[in-house]
């Protein structure tokens, strides 16, 4: 299955106002990691836990969220994020009157979920995986595309690579393979075409492109309108393997300004 549709993911309530959306794993036949979309309304809470065989990203995408990660009290607005590495306590709570959504990603399906007591309050350093979007310096990989890696090896993270990609109409991103690791694709926002295995596939606002070892992809905007996707890999460090391959219709030109 190389592209999950919003229309045909996952949804449950986990607890009163928490809504998770399975938007890659299992149901999207990927084997190496996990993906979803929690959607709080406003006074909704998801508790203090920790996980003692997944360290997990969250990156917040709309609404505001009170974070305690550790005890350290946290607001997350949207472009933030926040890794729970392995036995680090945290929880999630929408004080705001407006529905707040973030994305979580993690390399362990069926992650163990422990409860815990909410600590006393920490007046240490807020941690190093606690990105702030004004924090993360962008990267320009080719044209036409802003990078953004909101979480990775020097922000504390041993298993994931998550960026947010910035697309301009006409931008192409080189086509490619990954020899022994999976890639989601996510589009956030805008409308997208995706090249898998050869063949292109429209890709729409909340849907998931899964690229499984050794499958060729690539992902551009032949639309007229900057389009967002998230990328997010099992590996800090992933191998590509580029490939001779070019859309089926010339793109629109790159606009220079």
């Amino acid at each position: 299955m190389a592209i999950l549709r919003q229309a045909d993911m996952i949804t449950s309530e986990s607890t009163s106002g928490v809504v998770g959306r399975r938007i890659g794993g299992p149901n999207s036949g990927a084997t190496q990691m996990t993906a979803g979309l929690n959607t709080l309304a406003p006074g909704s809470i998801i508790t203090y836990h920790s996980h003692p065989d997944a360290e997990i990203m969250h990156y917040v995408i709309e609404g505001d969220v009170e974070c305690v990660l550790d005890g350290h009290r946290i607001t997350l607005h949207a472009g933030d994020g926040a890794l729970a590495p392995v036995n680090v306590k945290h929880s999630f709570e929408n004080r705001s009157g407006a529905l707040a959504k973030f994305i979580t990603a993690g390399t362990t399906i069926g992650a163990t979920r422990e409860d815990h007591k909410l600590d006393h309050p920490s007046h240490g350093p807020i941690p190093k995986y606690v990105v702030f979007a004004e924090d993360v310096v962008p990267s320009y990989p080719w044209t036409g595309t802003e990078r953004f890696d909101v979480m990775n090896a020097s922000f504390g993270s041993s298993t994931l690579l998550f960026s947010k990609g910035v697309i301009a109409p006409g931008s192409l991103g080189p086509p490619h393979f990954h020899p022994k690791t999976e890639e989601f694709m996510y589009c956030l926002e805008g409308e997208l075409t995706a090249m898998y295995k050869g063949e292109e596939f429209p890709l729409h606002a909340g849907d998931m492109l899964l690229a499984e070892p050794g499958a060729q992809h690539a992902i551009f905007n032949a639309s007229s309108e900057t389009a967002t996707l998230i990328a997010i890999h099992p590996t800090t460090a992933p191998v590509r393997e580029l490939v001779d391959w070019a859309p089926s219709k010339p793109l629109p030109t790159i606009s220079s300004n």
